[in-house]
């Protein structure tokens, strides 16, 4: 008879290690998650960058006036160009109805509000108001130009 029952035993025998797969279902369930955030992110930019596409039509449209400018020298033409510009890119983000029949002062008042800035209808841009009735309105393309830009950029 042995003293030490316990020296009759057998070592341990340890389990095998855990494999990686399949993942434990919580593992699952974030990567669920993950993809659905990364679908949703993707739309959203996408919409986004689809919604934005207007000022980036409007600021090449402005781009190419102001080349016609230099070449032809005629300030009252790239004054009347902008405006359009400006009322086409209203269009994309504005009702017709509040936008559309907009001439002269209210033309630029809008401008202004939309932008929230004070130079249209006191500064640099109230040449826009001003070039269809006018042979050779003062303008100051460059600025005008900068202003236009700085609209597109901040209206809501």
């Amino acid at each position: 008879m042995n003293p030490d029952p316990l020296a009759a035993l057998h070592p341990l025998h340890l389990p095998g290690a855990v494999g990686w797969w399949p993942p434990a279902p919580l593992w699952w369930l974030l990567a669920v998650m993950v993809l659905a955030m990364l679908v949703l992110g993707i739309r959203a930019l996408r919409s986004l960058i689809r919604r934005n596409s207007y000022r980036r039509r409007a600021a090449q449209e402005l781009s190419a006036a102001l080349n016609a400018w230099r070449k032809s020298g005629d300030a009252g033409a790239f004054a009347a160009t902008a405006s359009t510009i400006l009322r086409r890119a209203a269009l994309c983000r504005y009702p017709r109805p509040s936008v559309a029949p907009l001439h002269g002062k209210a033309w630029l008042e809008f401008l202004d509000r939309s932008g929230r800035m004070q130079e249209f209808a006191r500064g640099a841009g109230s040449v826009i108001g001003e070039s269809v009735y006018s042979a050779a309105p003062a303008c100051d393309p460059q600025a005008l130009e900068q202003l236009c830009r700085r609209w597109l950029r901040r209206h809501r």
